[in-house]
């Protein structure tokens, strides 16, 4: 099956959500850290949800897989090249990178883009990728805080899915999209 390549709209339409993501990214940060840091967990466990709906929302938009790998890669490369918040270096394009790509495959069996069951869905297991990513290969948790931080990304991811659902149905409400 070849893909069709994305319109001038849709990758103006990544690069805007890449973009936002990035932006409320240190204020979300700021705010974590202060529950984080004392508990020893990713900070990303608890508002990585909310970082996540800026892939979830995109693809909602455009319907098209490719989106969210797509927009978390320009986060990442972002990210990388500027040393802003979350850098880890080169594996920053991974971390960044992934949770889009695990959307993108979760969306190619659950076609339900701008529903709020499959963005609920999409925000939990793209958080739940992150958090895994970063817990396991970056901050080496052991199996407790490592437990808790899963736990904690499910319920981040699930509050990201519903904000990026709500987003969208005002986006296609005032049809600015």
């Amino acid at each position: 099956m070849k893909m069709k390549p994305f319109a001038t709209k849709d990758l103006l339409l990544i690069s805007v959500m890449a973009a936002l993501g990035l932006a409320v990214k240190p204020l979300l940060k700021t705010l974590t850290h202060l529950i984080s840091t004392p508990l020893g967990i990713p900070g990303g466990s608890l508002t990585g949800g909310l970082n996540m709906l800026w892939l979830v929302l995109p693809l909602a938009l455009t319907k098209r897989p490719g989106t969210a790998v797509l927009t978390g890669l320009l986060q990442g490369v972002v990210v990388m090249l500027t040393g802003w918040f979350g850098s880890h270096g080169a594996i920053s394009i991974l971390t960044y990178a992934l949770p889009g790509a695990v959307i993108d495959l979760l969306a190619l069996f659950y076609k339900r883009y701008g529903k709020a069951d499959a963005q609920i869905l999409y925000g939990i297991v793209s958080n739940l990728t992150g958090t895994w990513l970063v817990g396991w290969m970056i901050m080496r948790l052991p199996k407790a805080p490592f437990y808790i931080a899963l736990t904690l990304a499910v319920m981040s991811g699930a509050a990201g899915g519903i904000l990026s659902w709500l987003l969208y149905k005002e986006i296609k409400r005032y049809r600015l999209v």
